[in-house]
């Protein structure tokens, strides 16, 4: 784990369990783990909906394992990310890409909430044309969640989100080229379908499941049967309609706390001959985005 940032704390938020990491002390590229179940109710559609409890349960954690002072990078949940891809003139650099793009939105674009946090991301250029990743997401959701992280003493660097962290993770471990990779996320209460091309998010799908604390095989049988299907039209969607015929899925990569990935594996393999990414776990694979998330590169004061 030698890789990992070191001194500062990692968080991702779902809406039933907080994950963390953080260096342990004394040991040099090591970290620590935990997760928190949350009381139902406390985070609600990627949302602080109960503040006072949620409060209590950061800054346990903070006296807990002494993070008072530390920096903070968070995951926060994808349900209402954006993610759309643009052109813009091939002569504007970054900054003003950046620019452009925030002075566009409720002009030419259109996005389903106000005030939006962005991010964009340059891809290939044409003659004149810049084709751009735009990233947006409700900002009043990210600074409900900096504002507690603030009063319990800990400073928010950087925020990310559980699929890119997922496949950050993925990507250093890879041992092999994979050009157009579908990260299935499977968490207790949603099902994340996030498609990459040339290791760049451009497409994300995110499905509420009902979430069933207690639930035997042949229920999670019943479960998984049905969103796999929704996962092998989204494998059809992708080469069909979102690269137009040009590529296909050539690999699956599985994350989640579901308690039953082992039979969700077992049905995609049953469902279709696309391989599936064997992670090598050095935690549990639930921790798999916060282990991401703690591989992010250290963010400057003024970026994300």
């Amino acid at each position: 784990m030698g890789l990992f940032s070191k001194g500062r704390i990692n968080i991702v938020i779902t809406n039933r369990f907080l994950r963390y990491t953080y260096p342990k002390k004394n040991k040099k590229g090591t970290l620590a783990f935990g997760e928190e179940k949350l009381p139902e109710g406390v985070i609600k559609d990627g949302k602080i909906d109960k503040d006072v409890a949620f409060s209590k349960i950061i800054n346990k954690l903070v006296k807990k394992h002494k993070w008072k002072g530390k920096n903070l990078y968070f995951c926060i949940p994808d349900d209402t990310v954006v993610i759309r891809q643009m052109q813009i003139s091939a002569a504007l650099s970054k900054e003003e890409a950046n620019a452009y793009v925030r002075n566009q939105i409720g002009v030419s674009i259109h996005l389903p909430f106000a005030d939006p946090s962005i991010a964009i991301e340059f891809l290939s250029k044409e003659q004149e044309n810049q084709n751009i990743l735009l990233f947006a997401y409700p900002k009043e959701k990210i600074t409900a969640f900096q504002a507690v992280f603030k009063e319990a003493g800990l400073k928010s660097v950087a925020v990310d989100l559980t699929s890119l962290s997922v496949y950050r993770y993925y990507y250093q471990q890879r041992d092999k080229e994979k050009e157009n990779v579908l990260h299935i996320h499977w968490n207790q209460d949603a099902l994340e379908l996030t498609a990459y091309r040339d290791h760049k998010a451009i497409f994300i799908r995110y499905m509420k499941i009902e979430a069933l604390d207690e639930v035997d095989s042949e229920q999670a049988k019943q479960v998984i049967t049905e969103y796999t299907r929704e996962i092998t039209r989204i494998i059809d969607f992708y080469q069909y309609s979102i690269t137009k015929g040009e590529a296909n899925i050539n690999l699956l990569l599985l994350t989640g706390d579901f308690p039953f990935l082992k039979l969700v594996r077992e049905e995609l393999k049953n469902v279709t001959t696309i391989p599936l990414h064997n992670i090598r776990e050095e935690l549990p694979i639930k921790f798999v985005d916060a282990l991401g998330l703690a591989l992010k590169p250290e963010v400057r004061k003024g970026e994300q």
